[in-house]
């Protein structure tokens, strides 16, 4: 219950800064809009190109062809690779990922799994790609990058001192009581309100929150897959729900995967939530200044 109280406020907030920021943004169409977008992600030195796409989107008429053009040239802004330590922390991540599927192939090899396991782990695969492309374009942005990437090691770090550090430790643990409202809860928005200070701004807290919320899922996807392969169908009898050595290091798995939406869902949503929240208490306690009128 208290989980899904969170989850309930946290989801109410996140619908009213939306609704604020759609009812409140700018009244341009939604191809123009998401263009704007993706030329926020280019580099200085193709500052040039992104007024160029900007400049060809207001000659094209129709609004299926300038939102086909606008997706297109979102397409290739996110898929351009980031630079200094955006694009570090970019690899970081693809080693990351290429590590998990890895260790999770040669565990199915290993454990001569089926063709359901296989899809699942295509699936992953897809997913990660999927949290790849979402971290490349938070990367790009100022003040977003290590905030991010911290509040992602930050949020590992917490559940494995709660947990523990053994691979048992990984694929037993559930947190309860004061621990899930820790995990859930306090570090996510701890994370949400320190990249709204960061940058004073709560736009950015958010897209640190994101981010965050992406190094986490992948940082934990590592260390769990890395405690089924220690593990295989041994442990405690408590650490899968198998009756076979297969069926216990297939539902481990499965259960990995549940985890990674889990933990980027929640970091997300609860960090984007508190972001908002301290951005507003930022904007009351300290108004912008109003500009004297002139005599």
């Amino acid at each position: 219950m208290p989980l899904f109280v969170v989850f309930l406020v946290t989801s109410i907030v996140v619908a009213i800064v939306l609704y604020r920021r759609f009812r409140d943004g700018p009244a341009e169409d939604a191809p123009l809009r998401l263009l704007r977008w993706a030329v926020g992600l280019l580099s200085a030195q193709r500052a040039e190109w992104g007024r160029a796409m900007l400049g060809e989107l207001g000659a094209l008429e129709g609004r299926w062809s300038r939102l086909r053009f606008a997706l297109g040239c979102t397409g290739a802004a996110v898929v351009m690779p980031p630079w200094g330590r955006a694009a570090a922390a970019l690899w970081a991540a693809i080693g990351i990922i290429a590590a998990s599927l890895a260790i999770h192939a040669v565990v199915l090899v290993d454990y001569g799994l089926g063709t359901g396991d296989w899809v699942a782990l295509a699936v992953v695969g897809l997913v990660c790609a999927g949290y790849l492309l979402g971290a490349s374009a938070l990367l790009r942005r100022p003040g977003v990058a290590l905030p991010g990437v911290l509040g992602g090691v930050l949020a590992t770090l917490a559940v494995l001192v709660m947990s523990g550090f053994t691979a048992a430790d990984q694929v037993t643990f559930v947190p309860i009581g004061w621990k899930r409202g820790v995990i859930v809860f306090a570090v996510p928005a701890v994370i949400g309100v320190a990249g709204t200070l960061w940058r004073r701004d709560p736009a950015a807290g958010r897209r640190v929150a994101r981010l965050a919320a992406l190094s986490a899922g992948l940082l934990q996807l590592l260390f769990a897959t890395v405690a089924v392969a220690v593990l295989g169908g041994g442990g405690p009898p408590d650490a899968g729900g198998g009756s076979t050595i297969r069926g216990t290091v297939s539902d481990r798995l499965g259960n990995n995967i549940v985890h990674l939406a889990v933990t980027t869902l929640t970091i997300a949503m609860v960090g984007w939530a508190a972001a908002a929240l301290a951005g507003y208490v930022m904007r009351r306690v300290s108004p912008p200044a109003v500009p004297a009128q002139e005599v």
